[in-house]
């Protein structure tokens, strides 16, 4: 008998085939790449711009529930929506006496975010052998009546 057609339904693929899944909305996670770096690019030419790309891509996040990347949202202002790279649009400085803090003050409308510093893990490495200052024993040549075995 000849077959009737596919044994899964159009568009649908077995269990266990090597393709991966499609990712949802990959057309707005790339607008919203692009919106990001393209607000990085303009940045030094027009502030005003940049931080209107920052603001639509926020405003579409948001309209589309899609949670941005932390990475993200550190760099961008909640209050102005201008990006907050040190030397741009931002201040960058370290305070605290007990746990030290980044502090991220915008230079548009002066919010200031904090966030806490992460200290390095301390390795601990097992402790290097001293050399020694004697040299170690010469071995004696056999005499040359000596059978060895």
């Amino acid at each position: 008998m000849g077959s009737a057609g596919p044994a899964h339904p159009e568009g649908a693929r077995p269990i266990g085939s090597a393709m991966a899944a499609p990712v949802k909305d990959r057309e707005v996670l790339q607008r919203l790449s692009f919106l990001f770096q393209a607000a990085h690019w303009v940045l030094p030419h027009s502030p005003a711009l940049a931080r209107f790309y920052c603001s639509i891509q926020r405003g579409t996040a948001r309209r589309l529930v899609l949670r941005l990347s932390p990475s993200v949202k550190r760099v961008v202002c909640r209050r102005c929506c201008s990006l907050l790279l040190p030397g741009a649009g931002g201040c960058l400085r370290l305070r605290g006496r007990g746990q030290p803090r980044t502090v991220l003050r915008c230079r548009s409308c002066g919010r200031h975010r904090r966030y806490l510093c992460r200290e390095p893990p301390i390795l601990e490495t097992p402790p290097l052998e001293t050399p020694t200052l004697e040299p170690p024993p010469l071995e004696q040549a056999p005499a040359p009546g000596d059978p060895q075995g």
